[in-house]
């Protein structure tokens, strides 16, 4: 008679199989990380082309244009002395959202500020 023997087969598919989620799940996350430091890259360009508009031309619908068109939607804080040689003070605010499913619920939205200060020229 043959002795009952304990099978492995299919113990690595099992295993596989539960740790799929977890491993998509991971790299959703990576994702959602690098998402927000790319928001967080374009906000702080907004800033600088906003500051050194500002500060070369000192025209502040053209400044909030050029900030916009690296974070278009950003909420944009200009505090412009109006003498030369002081300096201004730009700030680029913008919410970034969880665009991935399933993360929302790990990670709520951010967040994302940048703020310049640069002297006026003219």
């Amino acid at each position: 008679m043959e002795k009952f023997n304990r099978n492995d087969r299919g113990q690595a598919t099992v295993e596989v199989a539960l740790l799929i989620p977890f491993l998509a799940l991971f790299l959703l996350l990576i994702v959602q990380v690098a998402l927000i430091a790319r928001e967080h890259v374009l906000v702080a360009q907004a800033a600088r082309s906003a500051a050194r508009e500002l500060s070369v031309n000192s025209n502040h619908e053209n400044a909030i244009t050029v900030a916009q068109r690296s974070a278009p939607g950003a909420r944009i804080d200009i505090s412009r002395p109006s003498t030369p040689g002081q300096y201004l003070s730009v700030t680029v605010h913008e919410t970034v959202k969880s665009s991935l499913p399933l993360i929302g619920i790990v990670f709520p939205d951010v967040t994302v500020s940048s703020q310049v200060v640069m002297r006026v020229e003219k």
